[in-house]
């Protein structure tokens, strides 16, 4: 209990005694009063009457004053409810204003209007404002036109309860325009939707860094052209829409006669500016419809989708080998040089994009063999391959049966310890006839034919038969990798055939990694998703294969339940050579990284390759400067029992 005592000369004194000991917030009150007036104490009373309704007012015993004594008697108990709810209300304001005004991101309110009605520091650091002149004005007066509708509609379905997200571009004040990842949240309030919070993480930098990464990965990085990956998408697209028209297209190959001259006299650097120079006066004589490329080196890719009869484009070749003879100037000095070209034609040459490009190249190889400066076309054998194929066929569906398959395997080295930790096993096919056949051959043939099911389950289980045979001799931590095509992951039987070589050959989950394409998962994205947890959810390992030759998209890349990035061995080759290379290869291995994944360089054939990788921090790597691929008995012998350490 507590007692509060006071002496009032006045009314006024009364209420601002009762306003001091904010007695309107103690449920148990009573309060004893002693006054000669009356009118004063009729004030009294009326006031308890109308503020004060839960206290008990009594006249006070003994002798009267010219003053009023008041006494006020209340429990302490609600008191201190009330005092330690204040101060919880306190805390959580605190916190609410930490998390507002201290927040990296932009941060807003807004009424069911979308009218501003309160921003973060950021906000107005941000976007130029102060929070005076943008408040209680509308929030969609300060976005772009265009956007104003899908912006509206993601508002409206917040105050329906649902938690919106979505890129937006905003000016600022001074117009600087950037991207913001924006996340609404309604506002509710005694279960009424009352507003909308906001809260903008500006990704500028982040998607601008996605835009470059994709951007080094499909164009050169000293001429600005499409490079050989994104020429050959841009053949596989012009080859789509020639087959709905019937249309017929050119590829051309423009390869630099003796240009090692070249960067033997003034370096290579000279060199790759006098190729700048020759790639923009090709592009100043190119006819409508044609696309310009860098192969790589040396060499440029060229696709005709107008006028593309032979003659006219022999003719137009013919101009092209005229300007390309025109002096070319670097620090003074006049270089005079020339070129071989080498035409195939769709669909005589070829209906696909690597036929049509296989067969320029070869096409040119021919035209530098005759001295260069001149054009050559593809003359083309199709009877032969046709009769080639069809018996190909024929012996692939028995290959199995007649023991003709058998798998040889590639070492892994670990770059941190040296170690091999693993083999890559790849199949092989030896006929009696025709001697060995490549699988770049026989793999596609499996794939359109239906073979491809029992050829994957074979290679499996084999594979993991043999590498517990390895196991049981004591290597107990060597894993395996499986290559895995695209329909044979797409199979609705492919995880239990996983199961099945697990259990048939009691290897441990954990030391099968299967690897997949680009390609196979995005047949199907959401089954192959389920696939791939079932996979690791029994233990083993799932790679993407041939990494950056496919259709990668780095927004999905994060989701995906993958261990290992496998760069493709095309961006290893020149990897000592090409700058653009290695800063792909440099990319992926920052971005594996920051995944936290596993990251494999395949086709490493050099020492400096390798000492590179090291230094760009690569974890494993495989190719002929580690080991070539091996039979069991060899990798057994040259690697397990000869205890292979790599520098």
């Amino acid at each position: 209990m507590k007692l509060f005592q006071t002496v009032c000369n006045t009314f006024a004194d009364w209420e601002r005694w009762v306003s001091d000991y904010r007695l309107y917030e103690y449920d148990q009150l009573t309060i004893f009063i002693s006054s000669l007036s009356p009118s004063f104490r009729m004030q009294v009373e009326q006031y308890v009457q109308h503020h004060l309704p839960q206290a008990q007012l009594l006249p006070m015993i003994g002798d009267a004053s010219e003053q009023a004594v008041i006494c006020a008697l209340v429990s302490d108990e609600c008191r201190a409810d009330l005092d330690e709810m204040r101060q919880k209300m306190k805390i959580s304001e605190q916190y609410y204003r930490s998390l507002f005004e201290h927040n990296p991101d932009i941060v807003y309110s807004t009424d069911l209007e979308g009218n501003f009605t309160s921003v973060n520091p950021v906000f107005e650091q941000v976007f130029g404002y102060k929070a005076n002149e943008i408040l209680h004005t509308n929030s969609l007066d300060y976005i772009k036109e265009e956007d104003i509708p899908r912006v509206r509609r993601y508002f409206y379905r917040t105050l329906k309860g649902k938690v919106q997200q979505y890129n937006l571009e905003i000016p600022s004040k001074t117009g600087e325009v950037r991207l913001f990842q924006i996340k609404n949240v309604p506002i509710i309030v005694d279960g009424k939707k009352v507003g909308v919070y906001g809260i903008g993480r500006d990704i500028t930098e982040q998607k601008r860094a996605e835009e470059h990464i994709k951007y080094i990965a499909y164009h050169d990085v000293d001429t600005g052209l499409p490079n050989r990956l994104k020429f050959t998408n841009i053949v596989k697209q012009a080859i789509n829409e020639a087959k709905g028209t019937r249309g017929t297209l050119a590829v051309l190959f423009i390869d630099m006669d003796r240009f090692k001259i070249v960067n033997d006299t003034i370096g290579h650097y000279g060199g790759d500016d006098i190729l700048k120079q020759m790639a923009e006066r090709i592009k100043k004589i190119l006819p409508a419809g044609a696309h310009l490329g860098r192969f790589g080196g040396d060499k440029f890719s060229l696709l005709l989708t107008k006028r593309t009869d032979a003659q006219t484009v022999i003719e137009w070749t013919k101009k092209l080998l005229q300007h390309i003879a025109l002096p070319i100037v670097y620090e003074e000095k006049e270089f005079f040089l020339t070129a071989s070209v080498g035409v195939s034609f769709y669909p005589a040459d070829g209906v696909d994009a690597q036929s049509l490009l296989k067969n320029a190249d070869t096409a040119v190889n021919r035209a530098k063999q005759k001295g260069g400066n001149s054009v050559m076309l593809y003359a083309t054998k199709m009877n032969e391959q046709v009769m080639y194929r069809v018996e190909l066929e024929r012996y692939l569906r028995k290959a199995l049966e007649k023991n003709e398959c058998f798998l040889v395997y590639q070492p892994l080295l670990d770059l941190v310890t040296g170690k091999i930790v693993g083999s890559e096993a790849l199949l092989r096919w030896k006929h009696p006839k025709i001697g060995f056949v490549s699988p770049l051959e026989f793999i596609p043939l499996a794939e359109e034919i239906g073979f491809i099911h029992d050829l994957g389950r074979w290679v499996l289980t084999e594979a993991c038969v043999q590498t517990k045979k390895w196991h049981d001799l004591g290597f107990h931590s060597l894993m395996v990798s499986v290559n895995v095509s695209a329909s044979q992951f797409q199979h609705p039987t492919f995880f239990e055939d996983v199961q099945r070589a697990l259990k048939q050959s009691q290897l441990p989950a954990h030391c099968l990694h299967l690897e997949l394409t680009e390609s196979s998962m995005l047949r199907n994205m959401y089954y192959s998703i389920q696939v791939m947890k079932q996979l690791q959810q029994l233990g083993v390992h799932v790679s993407i294969d041939d990494f950056g030759t496919g259709y990668s998209s780095l927004s999905y890349l994060k989701d995906l339940p993958i261990n290992t990035l496998k760069i493709d061995r095309s961006f290893i080759y020149q990897l000592h050579k090409d700058r653009s290379d290695i800063a792909i290869v440099k990319s992926i291995i920052t971005m594996g990284h920051g995944l936290r994944l596993k990251v494999v360089a395949e086709g490493v054939e050099t020492a400096e390759q390798m000492k590179l990788l090291k230094r760009l921090k690569c974890h494993y790597a495989q190719g002929y400067a580690i080991f070539k691929p091996l039979s069991a008995e060899q990798f057994e012998q040259q690697v397990l029992q000869g205890n292979a350490v790599i520098q």
